[in-house]
């Protein structure tokens, strides 16, 4: 096993999370990030502090899968525009 097997290892089964960003509910330019956080408060919290202005709602869309996160080549802690 390799240290990138170790640390799929380390994150396996832990979800993510699918945040939006936007000014107001319906707003046609919002942006969705996909968190590799599971937590939902804390995910909103990273993206809040990250890349959300002070006048952004942010809220959690739902859970978004393992597997995904492992694609996306993300690890605990990462985001990326969705």
């Amino acid at each position: 096993m390799n240290a990138r097997d170790d640390a799929l290892e380390s994150q396996a089964g832990h979800d993510g999370r699918l945040i939006r960003v936007s000014r107001y509910r319906g707003d046609p330019q919002m942006v969705a990030y996909i968190v590799a956080v599971a937590n939902p408060a804390e995910a909103i919290d990273l993206i809040r502090s990250k890349v959300a202005t002070l006048e952004d709602e942010v809220e959690d869309l739902g859970r978004v899968s393992n597997a995904l996160l492992n694609a996306l080549n993300l690890r605990s802690g990462d985001f990326i525009r969705a």
